[in-house]
């Protein structure tokens, strides 16, 4: 699960990367040819992680509508990510709220492991 975690905290940093440049160059990405690549990737890793949510779910700050708010969220952001319209308030609460979700689950599973 933790390396798992790690590539779901670097994708998370991705997706900011991404946003940072298209509100920069005030250019959207292609739909086709990079959004649904991207996402279908997060969708994958997504996957994984609903693999281990009963044992997210054990964790003592994690509940099932935060772990459902966690994943909503990162799926929300693949998208959002690649679109200049999108507001930098909301984006940048939403990034940081998965950035502690993730970061906590790592830091509780290292201390099981």
């Amino acid at each position: 699960m933790q390396q798992l975690i790690t590539q779901l905290l670097n994708k998370v940093q991705c997706m900011h990367d991404k946003y940072e440049l298209v509100k920069k160059n005030e250019s959207d990405y292609d739909f086709y040819s990079e959004v649904m690549p991207f996402t279908k990737n997060i969708d994958k890793l997504l996957s994984e992680l609903k693999t281990y949510e009963s044992q997210i779910l054990k964790l003592q700050y994690m509940n099932k509508r935060k772990f459902d708010l966690l994943i909503s969220n990162v799926e929300a952001l693949s998208v959002e990510c690649h679109f200049k319209r999108t507001s930098r308030k909301l984006f940048t609460e939403k990034i940081k709220a998965v950035q502690y979700d993730l970061a906590y689950i790592q830091e509780m599973s290292n201390a099981y492991d």
